[in-house]
């Protein structure tokens, strides 16, 4: 595997995070990471978009999370950030790592902004669609913080809907018929 040291980082790092965070560790790497860095990277053959800045954004897109969930309104940026330390000691070319910090600080649904590069697109994408992928582990992880039923079932359609609405058209496109089930049984 290409970048298998990131991997591990990551895997390793989110045991962590479940440890306080999610009722089972390896759910967060299980349900949300490997899946957003496996539709990133569909995405980006999809596309035609750069797969090594896709696969490497994907890879960090919530590392500062796993660090420490207190960063969540500002993990794209300080990911961004954690992202251009590790692979500038790795020589990675500074053009790659602003690629890479670009597709990390636009990944967010709460923070619309404009993507300008299809590798943008493809790392956003598949983190939204990760959630509607995944609204079991959503639910759960809820729960197990203590939310109530009603406070669960709101948090989980917000960020359903934001995840769709975020997508760009030609995955909303892909993902319609499973968003419009979703919102039809669960909610």
């Amino acid at each position: 595997m290409k970048y298998e040291k990131y991997y591990k980082l990551i895997e390793e790092q989110s045991k962590i995070f479940d440890k306080t965070q999610n009722c089972q560790i390896g759910q967060t790497w299980k349900y949300h990471l490997l899946p957003v860095i496996q539709n990133a990277c569909m995405l980006a053959d999809k596309y035609g978009a750069d797969k090594d800045v896709v696969e490497v954004s994907a890879i960090f897109h919530d590392y500062a999370d796993l660090l420490d969930f207190a960063n969540r309104d500002n993990h794209h940026i300080l990911g961004a950030e954690l992202a251009e330390g590790i692979l500038s000691e790795d020589n990675f070319p500074q053009e790659f790592i602003n690629k890479v910090k670009l597709c990390i600080k636009n990944h967010r649904a709460s923070v619309v902004k404009e993507k300008f590069s299809i590798e943008e697109i493809c790392v956003a994408d598949a983190d939204a669609i990760s959630h509607l992928d995944n609204v079991v582990e959503l639910i759960c992880w809820r729960a197990y913080l203590g939310e109530d039923i009603m406070t669960c079932n709101n948090f989980v359609k917000k960020k359903i809907e934001k995840s769709y609405a975020k997508m760009s058209n030609e995955t909303k496109d892909l993902m319609k018929e499973k968003y419009e089930s979703i919102m039809k049984i669960l909610f």
